[in-house]
């Protein structure tokens, strides 16, 4: 559960640092702000509406060891644009994201989470328009739960 929650507090720390953008969607002249999903978005008929623009948040991997867990953290950044901006949509979403755990005092999340450096961001090498994606990398470390009785 650990893990979960790490994930579940960045969602809610990222969807209140994003709830002023507005980006376009497959609804001409509908602009909405990034809606945020644990793990992977729903099943396409799970949505009465379109999933772009999104953020995926998802605890990818971890190593845990006596004294620290360290887990991966992945943002996936999805927009749409029938232009060919619409990588800088993710980009702007991405930056926002940065900027928002950087500035977490001690770059500690919910007293309990560390984020650890380098954040990493990469763009899909084949972008499937009018869809776009990022995807931004950070890590985050905790004492791992100690087992008793030992």
């Amino acid at each position: 559960m650990i893990e979960t929650n790490l994930a579940l507090a960045l969602g809610e720390l990222i969807e209140e640092a994003l709830q002023e953008y507005r980006l376009p969607t497959k609804t001409k002249d509908t602009l909405r702000p990034p809606v945020i999903f644990d793990g992977y978005l729903p099943p396409k008929r799970a949505l009465d509406e379109d999933d772009f623009p999104f953020v995926i948040v998802r605890a990818e991997a971890g190593v845990s060891d006596r004294g620290k867990t360290e887990v991966t953290v992945a943002f996936i950044i999805g927009c749409y644009s029938t232009e060919t901006d619409g990588y800088t949509y993710c980009m702007q979403i991405m930056e926002q994201i940065r900027r928002t755990i950087c500035e977490l005092p001690s770059q500690t999340l919910a007293k309990r989470y560390q984020l650890h450096f380098p954040i990493t961001w990469n763009n899909v090498p084949n972008q499937p328009y009018p869809q776009w994606q990022l995807e931004m990398t950070t890590k985050w470390v905790f004492n791992t739960p100690q087992l008793g009785g030992f």
